[in-house]
């Protein structure tokens, strides 16, 4: 028994040091660089026009064809949860997170999208 509690506070021990690692290495602003559905770049999901900036307090702003968001955000384990002001939280999967590059795995109508974003 007490071995399986140690394991247990092992694993929440590992499981919050990746969050706190994943969001310090989201604050920043970042650009979008490939937006691909279900496999393939559709003229629909400009990655171009598409920037997100996580701020250290929690406040992020997410900017899409000139349309500006702005709200809240936090990270747990491997999944980022914004709620936009005034409106409900949303979650999206961080499939990947580096220095210089961050990837999102999605599903929108129930087709995967996955949107890769750059460091600015």
């Amino acid at each position: 028994m007490r071995n399986l509690l140690m394991a247990a506070a092992a694993g929440l021990l590992l499981a919050s040091c990746e969050t706190a690692q994943n969001a310090n290495a989201l604050v920043g602003t970042w650009s979008g660089a490939e937006w691909l559905v279900d496999g393939k770049q559709v003229p629909a999901r400009n990655a171009a026009a598409t920037s997100f900036t996580f701020a250290e307090d929690g406040n992020y702003t997410y900017t899409n064809e000139g349309v500006v968001e702005k709200g809240l955000w936090k990270i747990q384990d491997d999944k980022l949860y914004t709620t936009p002001a005034g409106q409900t939280e949303m979650m999206v999967k961080i499939a990947r997170v580096t220095k210089d590059s961050l990837v999102f795995d999605m599903n929108r109508g129930g087709l995967p999208e996955t949107l890769t974003l750059v460091r600015k």
